[in-house]
């Protein structure tokens, strides 16, 4: 099975997501895009010495989106050519929201969809986040992209009932249960 891990935002918690479920529930990790440092696989290696990290698929120094890292950088690379490693358990860690550039042309939504395997959107609140969390998760299923789960990190109950209630997808609350909550939905 692979997993992409996407985000509505960066910052909102994909790597932490993802270093829980590799330690937790034995995935190995692949982050398809990684620009700046310090690189998110040391996050999960730290925090997971365990689980078996695949290379990047493409590492830019630069922090910040892709598409100007790649310019900046003077690398050349097409999103599509980027390849998902082999793997019998896997989480795909993407960088920033849905729609972050990958290179100049395609978005993370649009690898997504191009190479189709079920998503955890991971989303924290914040002024805006009900709006970015359902405009993320409309453009999934737009795009016929299965969420197994949105993650939200939350102390507002408001926010969360009115997501749930108008999304109709499963929510969990990111806390010390939310691997063995996922290993229901996953499997």
């Amino acid at each position: 099975m692979k997993i992409y891990i996407s985000g509505i935002d960066t910052d909102v918690g994909k790597t932490y997501l993802s270093a829980r479920i590799c330690k937790e529930l034995g995935f190995d990790y692949f982050k398809l895009i990684q620009a700046g440092m310090p690189k998110d696989s040391e996050v999960v290696a730290q925090f997971s010495p365990k689980t078996k990290i695949f290379k990047e698929g493409v590492f830019l120094q630069t922090p910040a989106s892709p598409h100007k890292g790649r310019i900046l950088e003077n690398l050349s690379y097409k999103a599509f050519d980027i390849q998902i490693p082999q793997s019998e358990k896997l989480i795909i860690e993407l960088a920033g929201g849905l729609f972050s550039p990958l290179d100049d042309e395609k978005t993370m939504i649009d690898y997504m969809s191009a190479f189709k395997h079920p998503t955890i959107l991971v989303a924290k609140d914040y002024l805006g986040s009900i709006n970015h969390t359902l405009l993320s998760i409309e453009a999934l299923k737009q795009r016929d992209i299965k969420i197994l789960a949105l993650i939200l990190k939350t102390q507002d109950t408001f926010s969360k009932d009115f997501i749930s209630n108008y999304a109709k997808i499963p929510i969990i609350e990111f806390d010390d249960k939310v691997c063995e909550k996922l290993l229901k939905i996953i499997y």
